[in-house]
């Protein structure tokens, strides 16, 4: 089926192109949440006059979710719950709980826009995709914890962890450029040995 997109869908297109999409899709997603019109005369003409306001609104939209995103880029919100001694939660975090914790820390965003890849049911620290608009994705950490002090600890352990595996990486790089020298040195010798030889 082919659909005229209303706003930017994923990988799809952008506003105002004509995609071609599985049926099942168009008529179970796109269409019934107003991402996309079946192609008909009548909908392209309606389309076209209604062009400006739809980019207009796309805008405005996308302007207010980079607002909120400036707000939450780079942070980390703590989450408390209860767990066991090896660090299983008793329950899991949903987009829900992480949505209230960030209408907590003044950053109104609504569960749906929110992604957990995988299931949040032990301690720790995620990294959550907050999808604001189409044009607009951030993502945070969420430090899960017991209390307070328990997500600082874990924050500061993560942070040492990341200087180690840097200085590590470091380490290796300088190692691997130092036996590259070492190997061109090696060649060049021989270069020259060999056109001793010869000459």
């Amino acid at each position: 089926m082919e659909v005229i997109l209303l706003e930017k869908v994923g990988k799809l297109g952008h506003l105002g192109d004509v995609v071609k999409v599985k049926d099942g899709y168009a008529r179970n997603f796109l269409i019934p949440s107003k991402k996309a019109l079946r192609v008909t005369k009548a909908n392209l003409e309606m389309f076209e006059k209604q062009k400006a306001d739809l980019q207009a609104k796309n805008d405005a939209a996308r302007t207010s979710a980079q607002l909120i995103a400036d707000k939450i880029k780079g942070k980390t919100f703590i989450v408390i719950r209860q767990a066991g001694d090896t660090g299983h939660l008793y329950g899991s975090v949903s987009t829900r709980d992480l949505a209230n914790v960030l209408k907590e820390n003044g950053a109104n965003i609504d569960y749906t826009k929110i992604t957990i890849d995988t299931p949040i049911k032990e301690l720790g620290i995620y990294e959550v995709k907050i999808a604001l608009h189409p044009e607009v994705v951030e993502f945070v950490k969420i430090n899960v914890a017991r209390s307070e002090e328990e997500a600082k600890v874990a924050e500061t352990k993560l942070e040492e962890e990341k200087k180690k595996a840097e200085a590590k990486k470091a380490k290796a790089k300088a190692k691997a450029e130092a036996e590259a020298e070492k190997v061109e040195e090696q060649t060049k010798e021989n270069t020259e040995a060999e056109t001793k030889a010869e000459a």
